[in-house]
């Protein structure tokens, strides 16, 4: 199964996206020269001038950058992921030079931080002031270039919202590194932050493990609420390419948990008790968490509002479908559903007239050859059949109503 998995991976990465990729000479001051990139433009990008992409920079332009690109467009299609802009580093003559490290005490090389500032100062504002990016940013790397990638750690305000370090090779002191950086102050900013790092204890030797163990333990340690950390180790991984095929859809599942519509798991633990407005709440409070940390102005689900319908209706007698209603009429104003529930909550509070004018406006909304429109219709058909009987019980009313009439075509004739 592992192995099909790989292979499914690979497929991706050569077969599923065909879409806008730009080769890219970027100026540097800090290389003294410039350094090819590759550059991933998402399906959609040249139609839509308004839409924000989050940034992902892959530390090399080849197998890596293809299965990045590859997982980002599979997330994206089936609305796990935002769509992401991703540049591939060509790193294959420089790759030593550009993430090595001083073996005593872990610092960056000269031409380690020269690479390091490349990336945060030249890299990172040539994307921004070319391309549509988005605030939220990831930066992944393998090997010696993910242990590099944790120096973005140290800074007063990290650049990168989410940190993917795949199958790292820690040098002795990086623990004490790491340590020194005081994660727990990132408690203190107003952003979000996730550190995504695999390995297998089988494909690597005992002291990177024990690295490996020592890092998880500090970090998992802290308790910074918007530092989400995982330290996956792939126990039944068959070998040590089915660790990196596996991790990048692993760290999405995590990054990009929020983007996703409400899951079962999410509604059991945070929705299936909120009172009906502290549900609609929720579902409007989560969009705007989505649009502040990935930087995607992305509606409301249709899908989400379903999660909590039988909330709304069923308890405290459906008094907020009226709030439920407006709700969707301002996010989906041509769709019926915004009708139906305003109706619906009419018709609870046996306003029948009322009821039937929103029924009937939902009803104009739909489509013909919508297989649930007859059987929306029968909405129609309840309210009138209940107008008729709350006449037959109410005589009363009926004569007064028609006296009403027959004053008003009085009055019309003088």
């Amino acid at each position: 199964m592992r192995q099909l998995y790989l292979l499914f991976a690979l497929l991706i990465s050569t077969t599923l996206f065909s879409q806008k990729i730009i080769s890219q000479k970027v100026n540097s001051d800090e290389l003294i020269g410039s350094r090819n990139v590759k550059i991933y433009l998402p399906q959609g990008y040249d139609a839509n001038e308004t839409t924000n992409y989050p940034l992902a920079i892959v530390l090399g332009d080849e197998y890596l950058f293809d299965l990045y690109v590859g997982n980002a467009k599979l997330y994206a299609n089936v609305d796990k992921a935002p769509r992401q802009i991703v540049v591939g580093i060509d790193m294959k003559e420089t790759y030593g030079k550009d993430v090595s490290i001083i073996p005593a005490n872990n610092a960056l090389t000269t031409s380690g931080a020269h690479f390091f500032n490349f990336i945060k100062h030249e890299l990172i504002p040539f994307m921004e002031g070319n391309f549509r990016t988005s605030p939220f940013m990831t930066i992944v790397g393998e090997g010696k270039a993910a242990n590099f990638i944790t120096h973005y750690l140290k800074d007063e305000q990290p650049v990168f919202n989410s940190l993917i370090c795949i199958t790292p090779e820690f040098p002795q002191f990086a623990p004490a590194i790491i340590e020194s950086y005081s994660l727990n102050r990132l408690g203190s900013i107003d952003n979000t932050y996730f550190l995504y790092t695999s390995n297998n204890k089988k494909y690597i030797d005992s002291k990177q493990y024990n690295l490996f163990s020592e890092i998880k333990t500090l970090v998992t340690s802290y308790e910074a609420k918007n530092l989400h950390v995982n330290f996956d180790e792939f126990p039944n991984a068959p070998n040590h390419l089915a660790v990196i095929a596996e991790t990048i859809p692993r760290a999405f599942n995590q990054m990009f948990a929020l983007y996703s519509k409400i899951t079962k798991e999410e509604f059991e633990a945070n929705v299936k008790d909120l009172a009906p407005l502290d549900a609609i709440k929720y579902v409007e409070k989560k969009y705007l968490d989505i649009q502040y940390l990935y930087g995607s102005n992305l509606n409301v689900r249709l899908d989400d509002i379903f999660v909590i319908e039988d909330i709304v209706i069923d308890r405290q007698d459906g008094d907020y479908l009226r709030v439920l209603g407006d709700f969707v009429m301002i996010k989906y104003p041509d769709s019926h559903m915004g009708d139906f529930y305003i109706g619906k909550y009419y018709e609870l509070g046996k306003e029948y007239e009322k009821a039937d004018f929103y029924y009937k406006a939902a009803y104009g909304k739909m489509d013909p050859s919508n297989p649930n429109a007859d059987a929306f219709y029968e909405n129609i058909k309840r309210v009138n059949d209940l107008m008729k009987t709350e006449k037959k019980e109410n005589p009363t009313e009926e004569i007064i109503e028609n006296e009403n009439i027959e004053q008003q075509e009085e009055e019309g004739q003088e």
